[in-house]
């Protein structure tokens, strides 16, 4: 930010009648645009002298200058996300003056990854045992089991034997927190040399640095779903006394807005500025809950759930501290209950625990994403209905990605700016009570100003179209018609896009739309109308989480029509199904798959109007997870940053479709041209043109044109955001061409292509390929290492390579050899 001053233009310094006369001609400003081609060289002028001011400090400057501040404190140059270079940069001297000690080297590799880290000297793990000539015998001859804190046998001191009575205990066994005693592992401690990952092999010289590469989101202050068996049924369960002091009622949630299986993670909680740095604990990592320690009797619950009672319609938001699971129970009839926890498997519910349910107690399945609350009462009115209605969870998951705009795939409570409203634009919230989307969209084609809907909450918001008042009716169904948007003035920055529908989750929310029919836009009247307004037709989506209700048309996709000319989809989910399922089975199943998008060729438009309209539609989504896409050719499909899943993983034998048309027979016709920046794609492809860079096509990939015009050009987006790229300028080209991917290599009918892989050469493995898993579409360390290093920009290929995953390792690599004392050695050891 410049510190100079914001100055008035020199046409805004000239004398009111001259303006005014300037306005009067024919066309209207000459004047001004005579001053202003003068004035933008002084104003530019004045822009490079306040930002010389900014470029003295890491924090402000370019990117381009960082390595020249890295010189002159000596710090060599690293490649990779300019974010952690800044950090590694400016605390270049911090570390060096705490250089050798656990604290530093913990700070080094965070502000080089933002991942949580905690470091240990395996020689302290290391079993010793006692010279015969200079026994260490205990004080009054007391065991080490009395020397526990507490007198507790659980909690042994060092010394002591492995604590078999103890879970909490036991659960760190083998992880980065473990706390029994090892014999000396000799052998070869790296799995794999490049980039260097190790195993947490005990010996004299080995420093292990723990890795968690999954972030936390935790999504505040949600509505559980009803157990997916019971929709549309109470979700409690009556139990008979059998015993005394037996619960009445055993009342049942999930965590998951469609109850399907989520896994609850901890936050990470950390103090990276303190002194000497607290970058982990054992109960503040970004990690799965184990059961263990979430049982009062034992274990340390209170640092991974915590219980509150709220007044009013709904809690507060979570502090920046808060642990993983957040339960917000209303004060009445809540207030001064004094509940006991317990962690466990509720595959079955309340019916598999042993001992059963008690008073006031809650159950916790951190795999499952399950809660049982034990309550009393003459009946349900008394405390079973009033959790029912007025639970609220702030429920933490992990995910592939980074606390910030833009920094993970798919619908999370990100913290977001939001662009600056337009001129004459209206903006209505909703928070599902006072305003519902349907109040916010009635009357749509009327409007005469841009409209923003901000969801200001995590709830789930069921949207039935049938319930917006002046809905169209379309042959194809029920159609949000946008109004004639008005030409634009002349003084307008012609690479502002305009938007006259703007539909976003407010920042650090992740709000669930449940859909009733399918969303279907389009023009409110096209014949007639000049097609400059046509081509002003935008919408766009941010931060949703679009799903099906109970009642959505089988077989339908998420969004049907989009008559449109450009359709912007940014950090959304367009859930694509095919989750985790408990069914009874030992490993489970998966669910339905769903298609995300169905575009025709017609756009849902009579002839005359479809000749009229004359545009386009460009479809780009951002940051997405999304189902199967089918789009025909009549518009232009771009994805950056994208998950498209039908469902075929690596092993699949009969792949689905996930790019291909939307006609009768997709087998034989051709899908949209596409144009992508980092995609992951499971399912087969059939597409008029593939133009990009960074895919990993896990099926099938065949193209029509596969003529090659050798550029790969990038262009503004036109939507006020600087320095970053419109995906469908690489469709201005004719031909295909592909850079930087990966291929099945079975029956693939292939543009040209340049420095890509092929499966028959290069494997390919994810974490998961469960949409819902942390760890999904995450490249597999046990994937070929090509993959995470040839993508673009030497990094990884995949919808995750915008993170530079590898340059992070590899930066921690290179500092932690320049940093290591002589004679230790540090192993790199990824826990998720």
């Amino acid at each position: 930010m410049s510190v100079l001053a914001q100055t008035p233009s020199l046409y805004e310094r000239l004398p009111e009648l001259y303006r005014q006369r300037d306005l009067e001609q024919s066309p209207p400003g000459p004047l001004r645009a005579l001053v202003d081609s003068m004035d933008s060289v002084l104003q530019t002028l004045a822009e490079r002298v306040g930002a010389q001011y900014d470029d003295l400090f890491i924090e402000s400057c370019e990117d381009w200058l960082i390595p020249y501040l890295a010189d002159l404190v000596g710090s060599l140059h690293l490649k990779g996300d300019a974010w952690t270079l800044r950090a590694d940069v400016a605390r270049t001297v911090f570390h060096r003056r705490r250089k050798g000690t656990l604290g530093a080297v913990e700070s080094q590799v965070h502000a080089l990854t933002q991942w949580a880290v905690h470091v240990v000297e395996l020689r302290e793990r290391l079993a010793w045992n006692q010279a015969l000539n200079h026994l260490r015998p205990q004080p009054h001859a007391r065991t080490p089991w009395r020397e526990a804190a507490g007198g507790d046998p659980r909690l042994p001191v060092r010394g002591g034997m492995a604590a078999l009575r103890s879970p909490a205990l036991l659960s760190l066994v083998d992880g980065p927190f473990d706390p029994l005693a090892r014999v000396a592992d000799l052998r070869p401690p790296l799995l794999q040399a490049d980039p260097p990952v190790a195993r947490p092999a005990p010996n004299l010289p080995h420093l292990a640095v723990f890795l968690w590469r999954l972030a936390d989101y935790q999504t505040p202050a949600s509505r559980p779903s009803p157990p997916h068996a019971r929709v549309g049924q109470p979700p409690w369960n009556a139990i008979e006394p059998a015993a005394p002091g037996a619960p009445f009622y055993a009342v049942r949630f999930e965590l998951h807005p469609q109850g399907e299986p989520l896994v609850l993670f901890n936050t990470h909680r950390f103090q990276a500025d303190a002194d000497s740095p607290r970058l982990a604990g054992r109960d503040a990592v970004p990690g799965p809950m184990p059961h263990a320690l979430l049982n009062s009797q034992g274990g340390r619950p209170e640092e991974y759930v915590q219980i509150n009672t709220y007044t009013g319609n709904s809690p507060p938001l979570p502090p920046d501290d808060a642990v993983g699971l957040l339960l917000h129970l209303p004060a009445l009839p809540f207030a001064g209950v004094a509940w006991t926890l317990r962690g466990a498997e509720l595959c079955a519910w309340e019916q598999g625990l042993n001992p059963p349910l008690a008073p006031f107690e809650i159950a916790i399945d951190a795999h499952h994403g399950r809660l049982v609350f034990g309550v009393t009462g003459a009946d349900t009115s008394a405390m079973a209905e009033p959790l029912r209605a007025g639970l609220r969870v702030s429920a933490t998951s992990g995910f592939s990605g980074l606390k910030r705009r833009e920094g993970s795939v798919g619908a999370q409570p990100l913290p977001r700016t939001p662009a600056p409203l337009p001129a004459g634009a209206t903006l209505i919230q909703v928070d599902g009570i006072s305003v519902t989307l349907a109040d916010a969209l009635a009357d749509l084609a009327s409007r005469s100003a841009p409209l923003v809907i901000e969801i200001v909450n995590s709830d789930t918001h069921r949207l039935d179209l049938a319930a917006v008042s002046g809905i169209g009716l379309d042959p194809g169904g029920l159609a949000l018609h946008l109004p004639p948007p008005a030409i634009l003035p002349a003084e307008a920055d012609p690479n502002e896009r305009p938007w006259p529908l703007t539909l976003r989750a407010a920042s650090g929310h992740r709000p669930v739309i449940r859909l009733v029919q399918p969303l279907r836009w389009r023009p409110q009247t096209v014949l007639g109308q000049p097609a400059a307004r046509h081509a002003l037709q935008n919408v766009r989506l941010q931060g949703l989480y679009l799903t099906r209700d109970a009642a959505f048309p089988a077989g339908a996709a998420l969004i049907e029509q989009a008559a449109l000319n450009r359709l912007e989809i940014e950090g959304c989910t367009l859930d694509p199904g095919g989750a985790w399922l408990l069914d009874g089975t030992r490993h489970g199943s998966r669910g339905p798959l769903h298609p995300a998008l169905r575009l025709r060729a017609d756009l849902g438009l009579s002839p005359a109007e479809a000749d009229a309209f004359g545009q386009t539609p460009q479809i780009v989504l951002r940051h997405c997870i999304s189902g199967a896409l089918a789009v025909d050719r009549g518009h232009l499909l771009g994805l950056q940053a994208c998950i498209v899943d039908a469902g075929a993983g690596v092993d699949e034998a009969t792949p689905a479709l996930a790019l291909s048309s939307a006609s009768a027979d997709p087998e034989l016709r051709w899908g949209a041209p596409l144009a992508f920046q980092g995609l992951t794609v499971f399912g087969r492809s059939r597409l008029e043109v593939a133009r990009g860079a960074g895919g990993i096509f896990v099926h099938r990939l065949q193209v029509h044109d596969t003529q090659d015009s050798h550029t790969l050009e990038f262009a503004s987006r036109g939507d006020g955001n600087e320095g970053e790229a419109d995906l469908m300028a690489l469709l201005a080209k004719p031909g295909s061409c592909i850079r930087e991917s990966w291929f099945r290599g079975q029956g693939d009918r292939l543009p040209q292509h340049y420095a890509c892989l092929f499966g028959t050469q290069a494997r390919l493995r994810f974490g998961d390929e469960r949409f819902g898993m942390p760890a999904y579409a995450q490249l597999a360390l046990s994937a070929d290492r090509r993959l995470r290093e040839e993508g673009p920009g030497a990094d990884e290929m995949g919808a995750f390579g915008f993170l530079a995953n590898s340059h992070r390792w590899k930066n921690a690599s290179i500092r932690l050899r320049e940093f290591m004392p002589v004679g230790v050695r540090a192993l790199l050891v990824p826990v998720s």
